[in-house]
């Protein structure tokens, strides 16, 4: 049988989002599957009809176009809920790069949506979305989710029009919650991280937890949220996870689960994180540092000189994020009595190592970490301004990011210090915070 010649797309106009595009984009992280023994339900041709919502005869359409492109193969397989092997489908080579083309097409689409003013822009569909992401604190849509938003979209002037971000088209619509459903999450997310991809990772990680929720398991669903915690996601509520902390038995399992939980509580219950502490080694060192800080904030003398500045046995990224919070305290302590500053070059090396440009970058304790620093006295204003925005662009959670995005603000020329306030207004909204609301609210009124 000859193939047929795929279809290719045109950059910088938003493509046709036929079924054809619906189905190739469901199958984005097939190939990440191929080599497991049994697959997620969504790569069969009942699983797609069921995510996409088409009729099982449109899907079979499409996925035979697909089939005489050469664009995906087929395998039978086990698939999870089926008794018998079904087929499943996954994406050649040339799938992949024909994909990569068609996300990079829809992301670089030009589209129209309201601008600040009210009045109608074009914009880039990415930046858009970045836009979008900034504002509300959610997750960067899935291209499929994207391709949805394009396809159902009116056209004004020949270009999308998009007033609102997509819902996210949800990525397990079967009940796939065995255990090696959730073992191939935690390796994809431990491959993503690897790779430098934090959002695939924290989003692999999310769903290993969720499947841990549907079969009761809460230690196994805390274990993942303190995992994508220790990658700068922000914990929910973490008061609800002591008591599953605590059932921990492995002694340096339980020890790292309850200093990352610590953290997370430190700033909206210190009392609870204080603690937990009592339940770990009082001579361990990082029990010790955690402790001097939180003697720092009841407004105590401290000193490191009993803390070793590296912390022992540790490598890697453990040593990188002991030597961040370590600076930090040190930071705070000199702020205090006016001695005892770090090196600057020595801050600046810390940070490097988990910013944006790292192997795994950590917003909230590259965030924390510039806070404390900026109030070395020897710096001048532009010195303070270029670490706030190098803070303020990692974009860590609330509420370190509006501590850093009040302090630049106040260091920037008005229009911008208005943008800037404008976009920090929409973050607190997105959660609910009326104090912030109103504090913004009180700075745009002053510029």
């Amino acid at each position: 049988m000859n193939k047929r010649p795929p279809h290719r797309y045109r950059m910088g106009r938003a493509p046709r989002i036929t079924n054809r595009e619906r189905v190739l984009l469901a199958l984005v992280d097939a190939p990440d599957f191929q080599d497991q023994y049994e697959l997620p339900r969504r790569f069969s041709q009942v699983g797609l009809s069921q995510r996409l919502g088409m009729a099982q005869s449109h899907v079979s359409r499409a996925l035979n176009i697909l089939m005489e492109e050469g664009i995906i193969t087929q395998k039978r397989k086990r698939v999870v809920g089926e008794r018998r092997r079904v087929t499943t489908y996954s994406l050649s080579d040339e799938g992949i790069e024909l994909l990569h083309d068609l996300i990079e097409n829809i992301e670089q689409a030009d589209v129209l949506t309201l601008g600040e003013e009210g009045t109608l822009e074009q914009v880039e569909l990415r930046k858009l979305v970045n836009i979008w992401t900034r504002r509300g604190g959610q997750q960067y849509p899935d291209a499929l989710s994207l391709a949805e938003l394009l396809r159902e979209a009116p056209i004004h002037d020949g270009l999308p029009l998009l007033e609102a971000p997509p819902e996210t088209v949800p990525q397990e619509s079967d009940d796939d919650i065995s255990s090696e459903a959730i073992g191939l999450h935690l390796e994809l997310a431990e491959l993503r991280r690897s790779q430098g991809d934090l959002n695939s990772a924290l989003d692999h990680l999310d769903r290993a937890a969720k499947l841990h929720n549907k079969r009761g398991n809460p230690l196994g669903q805390v274990r993942c949220v303190l995992a994508a915690a220790s990658l700068g996601a922000q914990i929910q509520n973490p008061t609800s996870l002591i008591s599953a902390v605590l059932e921990i038995r492995e002694p340096t399992e339980m020890m790292d689960a309850c200093l990352m939980l610590h953290d997370a509580l430190l700033s909206s219950s210190p009392e609870s994180a204080a603690e937990l502490l009592l339940e770990l080694p009082k001579d361990h060192p990082e029990v010790l540092l955690r402790q001097a800080e939180f003697a720092l904030r009841n407004g105590k003398k401290i000193s490191l000189l009993d803390i070793p500045k590296s912390l022992p046995g540790a490598t890697g990224i453990r040593q990188d994020l002991w030597a961040v919070s370590y600076l930090r305290i040190q930071c705070k302590i000199a702020s205090i009595s006016g001695v005892g500053w770090p090196i600057p070059t020595e801050v600046d090396d810390a940070l490097a190592r988990i910013d944006n440009n790292s192997k795994q970058p950590h917003p909230m304790l590259f965030g924390e970490l510039t806070l404390a620093h900026i109030n070395n006295p020897i710096f001048v204003l532009d010195d303070r301004k270029r670490l706030l925005q190098a803070a303020w662009d990692m974009q860590p959670p609330l509420p370190t990011i509006g501590h850093i995005g009040f302090q630049l603000a106040s260091l920037l020329p008005s229009p911008e210090a208005m943008i800037l306030i404008l976009n920090l207004q929409q973050k607190f909204k997105s959660i609910g915070d009326e104090s912030g609301v109103a504090v913004c609210n009180k700075r745009l009124e002053s510029l």
